[in-house]
């Protein structure tokens, strides 16, 4: 079973491909997975997490569905737990992090993988979507790499051991251990997300929230022509994924001051 999250497309992108080239059923890791057991199919041997890099490191919301989620094995072969990352440039040590946290349930970890993909994140100084063109060759190489690591966990036995083909990027051990706590502290809050009166209460930005964290609520005062239109609001909830933001077909959906002059990215083949 492929387990995903995606907030721009990415990770989608490539859970849907690793689907078909393992034969693989997909499940989106919605907040409504860890209520109930999830019953993984009975000839499955592993289970394939697919996700993005949050600051070098794995998202919170992530870390929160490995602790709590219940898996419902009917097979009698022991599951081996693959991950499969998507980010921009580099990963730092979020496998070593994805490998601690699977341990800590009594899970076995199999082989890591990176997929550089598109750049999403907007929300801070120097941080921008990619230039257009470096974008579409993302894109445009980002196929062979699946192929590749398809073909790897096709072959995979526990006999072999475990692999990282990972790319870690320089100073992995900072950005994890160093900047990765203080982005998840700091820089994490929902509360900066507003919307401009570019907005046209289309609701996608509800509508693409994995989390379920956006509710379009109606204005307490009319608009000029008499009708009381309806905008978004952000709950507590948030995974941070930017999905509203990239998704805002008027680019009405801002976080802070810090991103009125950046880019939008999501990607157009999910």
């Amino acid at each position: 079973m492929i387990l995903w999250f995606s907030g721009t497309g990415n990770s989608r992108f490539v859970a849907e491909r690793l689907s078909i080239l393992l034969g693989q059923r997909m499940t989106e890791l919605r907040p409504s997975v860890t209520a109930t057991p999830l019953t993984l199919p009975e000839d499955d041997t592993a289970v394939y997490w697919v996700f993005p890099v949050y600051s070098w490191g794995v998202p919170p919301y992530i870390r929160s569905v490995i602790r709590d989620i219940n898996l419902d094995i009917q097979s009698d072969q022991a599951l081996v737990h693959h991950l499969i990352l998507t980010c921009g440039d580099d990963c730092g040590l979020t496998a070593e992090m994805w490998r601690k946290d699977v341990r800590s349930r009594g899970w076995q970890d199999g082989n890591a993988y990176s997929v550089i993909m598109p750049n999403n994140y907007v929300c801070m100084t120097g941080f921008d979507v990619d230039p257009k063109a470096l974008e579409e060759k993302k894109l445009a190489e980002a196929p062979a790499r699946i192929k590749t690591i398809a073909d790897e966990l096709r072959g995979y036995s526990v006999a072999q051991g475990r692999r990282d083909d990972i790319v870690r990027g320089s100073f992995a051990w900072i950005k994890t251990k160093v900047i990765y706590p203080w982005f998840v502290r700091y820089a994490m809050s929902p509360k900066p997300f507003h919307y401009t009166k570019e907005c046209i209460s289309c609701g996608k930005c509800a509508a693409t929230c994995p989390l379920r964290n956006i509710s379009m609520q109606p204005d307490t005062q009319p608009d000029a022509s008499g009708r009381t239109r309806k905008h978004p609001v952000w709950c507590r909830d948030c995974a941070g994924c930017l999905g509203c933001y990239h998704i805002c077909p008027r680019h009405a959906v801002m976080y802070g001051k810090s991103t009125r002059k950046k880019g939008q990215y999501f990607n157009p083949f999910v």
